[in-house]
């Protein structure tokens, strides 16, 4: 290898403690399959986990300190967005300027262009094949995404699929979305049985995902939420690396946590008697779910729908007189919105009904006239249910012959009115299109601290992206 230090067939980039304990098993298979791997950290408390595993990595809060910023003009950032394929710099930071109260844009712009030019001289120093790393729309992740595609090195995301215990895997994009590939193959039968036996399960439990997955963080926005033996155990580890190990990692705000928790919990009892059941099932509504602010979702894949206090105005305004707008928190974000807003919205339209936190979705979707949805899994649920949708941002469901697709937000009235007058999507067209989500899922339990979980990861890595790459 001329010029390179070393050969990395696989460099996972992390931020958290979970996602290194996780991938700690797949990097020793990998290893002992005769792979190169690396990680890129970005918690320095994982330093000490890959060591004792004799695993190779690059601290980028500790080559921050060794290898100097460069301060870029006006002139030079444009050039030096160009040279990555970023439109605006600001679109880097923005999750954390939005979701962790970071207000210094100078600071945050010179960190991200710092971690751009480390990746930088990471990537052209050594011999990388692959970069992997979960979907993230932080400064972190973003700099490792663009400095990986700069320098034409295969890059993938992996997220959780829409299907339980299955997950994506990005190849070199930020956009969830199926390949022609995919979409143009045949539908198996055995994917379409294992489909309908899904949808079967689904139709009896009422809900998407397993009970026991994160029951703190779906959990009603309580005091019970925030104070608990999970919270007291993450708490008192952050702690430690703070103040005591003085381990460097991305998002250590303590007390702005803590503050934030409470903050949400006041703002859900502030909107407690605004909160309403649905009592009538033979009510005409229009279903709206909130999508986690900040998350990817909507920062990356669909940024115009951020603040969806306002869309959601808007939305009361289009839909016809005689149907009401349910809208539900996220229950992983209850108490997390502009409860201001929505209080406004409430009593100034009397067409919007806010639905209690424990009201099942899935009784929202089976009930509802139209569900309306940014990119949310509520439209995938809807689907599910054979429901008709209203898509008004990206999603891999969106032009599929299945929903009511908005690219004019000017025309999204008349689009609702042509939904409700519409017949629900055939039923063997969305079995099909499921079969081939089914397929485009790799069935991996992400985070899961399970040996089938790692053996499944390791084993896309096997049949997929190391074959196609021409990986020893």
């Amino acid at each position: 290898m001329t010029g390179k230090t070393k050969r990395w067939d696989i460099l996972f980039s992390i931020l958290s403690l979970t996602e290194v304990n996780y991938l700690i098993p797949v990097a020793e298979k990998l290893t002992r399959s005769g792979h190169k791997v690396c990680f890129v950290l970005f918690h320095d408390a994982a330093k000490k986990l890959l060591s004792e595993k004799n695993i190779a990595f690059y601290s980028m809060h500790t080559l921050k300190e060794t290898i100097p910023y460069s301060k870029l003009e006006i002139d030079e950032l444009r050039d030096f967005q160009s040279q990555y394929g970023i439109a605006n710099t600001r679109d880097l930071y923005i999750r954390e300027k939005v979701g962790y109260n970071r207000n210094n844009e100078h600071e945050l712009l010179k960190k991200t262009i710092h971690y751009l030019q480390i990746m930088e001289k990471i990537l052209a120093e050594n011999d990388v094949k692959l970069v992997m790393q979960t979907t993230g729309a932080f400064a972190a992740n973003q700099a490792v995404y663009y400095a990986a595609r700069k320098n034409n090195i295969d890059h993938v995301f992996f997220e959780h699929s829409p299907f339980n215990e299955m997950a994506l895997f990005l190849l070199n994009t930020y956009s969830c979305d199926m390949s022609d590939e995919i979409m143009n193959a045949p539908v198996s039968v055995e994917d379409k049985i294992k489909v309908e036996n899904y949808i079967r399960k689904y139709d009896e439990q009422k809900f998407l995902r397993a009970a026991s997955d994160n029951k703190h963080l779906y959990s009603d926005m309580r005091l019970r939420k925030i104070i608990n033996a999970e919270n007291a155990k993450r708490l008192k580890r952050k702690i430690y690396h703070k103040y005591i190990s003085r381990e460097k990692e991305e998002y250590d705000e303590i007390a702005w946590v803590i503050r934030n928790n409470f903050t949400r919990m006041f703002h859900r009892l502030l909107l407690s008697r605004y909160y309403v059941k649905p009592r009538n099932q033979n009510d005409k509504y229009i279903y709206f779910p909130f999508h986690v602010p900040s998350d990817t979702q909507l920062l990356i894949r669909s940024p115009m729908f951020q603040f969806q206090e306002c869309f959601i105005e808007y939305l009361s305004r289009s839909i016809p007189f005689g149907y009401r707008l349910y809208i539900k928190e996220h229950p992983a974000a209850i108490g997390g919105y502009w409860n201001h807003i929505i209080k406004k919205l409430i009593k100034n339209y009397g067409n919007i009904s806010l639905i209690h936190p424990q009201v099942n979705s899935f009784d929202l979707i089976r009930n509802a006239s139209l569900v309306v949805t940014v990119n949310s899994s509520v439209g995938f649920e809807a689907l599910l249910q054979n429901k008709k949708v209203v898509v008004v941002g990206d999603a891999f469901y969106k032009n599929r012959g299945l929903t009511f697709d908005v690219y004019d937000l000017n025309k999204l009235g008349s689009l609702i009115n042509n939904a409700l007058n519409s017949c629900e999507p055939g039923r063997d067209d969305v079995l099909n299109f499921l079969a081939k989500v089914y397929k485009w899922s790799f069935p991996c339990a992400l985070f899961k601290m399970e040996k089938e979980s790692c053996e499944s990861f390791y084993n896309y890595l096997q049949t997929t992206n190391f074959q196609r790459l021409k990986i020893r």
